[in-house]
């Protein structure tokens, strides 16, 4: 049996599967996070759609209630957050910190080393001081003062997305006491090269490993044949924000002639205006409110699907679009760096660069076939990042780093 652990972070993070890996080997003391719900209020409709669909991702069929620990203070400042912006919310930074003070105590309690995502590992770390006791730090995304940095440079360079760029939590000063997590962690564990290379910058010396996410491969099931759309389709699935490339993705549509390529967006975000002025010209359809399973049957239409994040903790879009044998175009500043093999099952090219994503869309737009056997090498790749093997690896980095001295 090896030692348990207490985990925090708020909602379905990863799916949870940080949480079952340690389940999964007898070493889950305590989840802590600031809702989570019985099969009953998971399945349930009784109290409506809106909050079935709530309910429902904040269970897991595998981690049993009684070793999940939640807070209804959190959870006031997560719903009170939805009513105000993102950026410099209070309510989040409350119930981030909130929630890392109990894990903390929970884990001095039991004896416990505690495993905390970076949002909610600050004051808890603080709290462990001199106990003895081993803090595993994961890195969700990039290091916050990395990040700053680039995102900096970034409206510098492009001053049309600085309202988008504003709005990511890392340019907000009310995170910035997360920024000092890893000078108190005696381990980390991060999803992407990306990541760890942006903790080497900032001069982390802890202890690293990568643990590369994974994928549903059934739910996300690959396509058989060719995508039956006339026109060229580019897919796009998330938050349409500058730190996604999005006016770079843009840029390179518009060099195209009118009608023959198109972008399909998959969010359920509204799309900025700023962001997306001067690119009239781009025929763009915007997709809301599909869930796993339609999302995942409606991209297999797509020719290709585009992530050109300047920065990105990972990508799970990246792993999903594979897995349905959707070829991906991303950046070396996403987890593809670490899985895909340019060309022969994907295409990776340096962020903030229209001319590289227009080249490789004009080939695939040329050899449309050829992309498709891209894709379906994408599904090959893919199927070697299951969710198992994700819980797999996590394990044994956990119980590499705890017994480090």
């Amino acid at each position: 049996m090896s030692q348990p652990a207490v985990i925090v972070f708020a909602g379905p993070r990863d799916r949870y599967e940080s949480a079952l890996a340690l389940q999964e080997n007898q070493a889950l003391e305590a989840l802590v996070t600031e809702a989570y719900f019985s099969k009953f209020w998971a399945q349930t409709n009784l109290l409506g759609n809106y909050f079935h669909r709530f309910a429902s991702h904040r269970h897991h069929r595998d981690i049993p209630s009684p070793k999940v620990n939640t807070s209804l203070i959190s959870l006031y400042h997560v719903m009170a957050a939805r009513f105000k912006p993102r950026k410099n919310c209070p309510h989040l930074h409350a119930s981030d910190r909130n929630l890392s003070i109990l894990a903390a105590k929970l884990a001095i309690e039991r004896h416990v080393p505690l495993i905390a995502y970076s949002y909610y590992a600050s004051a808890g770390f603080k709290l462990m001081e001199n106990t003895g006791l081993k803090k595993i730090l994961f890195q969700v995304h990039p290091h916050g003062k990395f990040l700053r940095e680039l995102f900096t440079a970034e409206i510098e360079k492009c001053p049309e997305a600085r309202s988008s760029i504003m709005e990511e939590t890392e340019m907000s000063p009310l995170y910035d006491d997360n920024n000092d997590s890893f000078t108190q962690a005696d381990g980390i564990i991060c999803a992407s090269s990306f990541t760890k290379l942006s903790l080497n910058k900032v001069g982390s010396t802890a202890p690293t490993d990568v643990v590369n996410y994974g994928v549903d491969i059934e739910l996300f099931s690959p396509r058989t044949s060719f995508p039956t759309a006339k026109t060229f389709t580019v897919g796009f699935i998330g938050a349409l924000s500058q730190r996604k490339g999005a006016r770079y993705l843009l840029g390179a549509l518009a060099k195209f002639p009118k009608g023959s390529i198109k972008l399909i967006i998959y969010t359920r975000a509204a799309i900025n205006k700023e962001l997306i002025k001067g690119f009239e010209s781009v025929e763009v359809e915007v997709r809301q409110g599909l869930n796993d399973k339609q999302l995942a049957e409606d991209i297999k239409q797509c020719d290709i699907m585009a992530l050109p994040s300047i920065a990105e903790g990972f990508g799970l879009v990246i792993l999903e679009s594979m897995a349905c044998g959707v070829p991906v175009l991303c950046t070396t500043s996403t987890g593809g760096l670490d899985i895909i093999s340019h060309r022969q099952d994907g295409f990776v090219v340096q962020p903030g660069s229209v001319e590289s994503i227009y080249e490789i869309l004009d080939w695939g737009l040329r050899n449309r076939h050829e992309l498709f056997q891209v894709g379906q090498a994408a599904r090959k790749k893919a199927e070697n990042f299951t969710w198992a093997s994700y819980r797999r690896h996590f394990f044994a980095s956990y119980r590499e780093l705890i017994n480090k001295k």
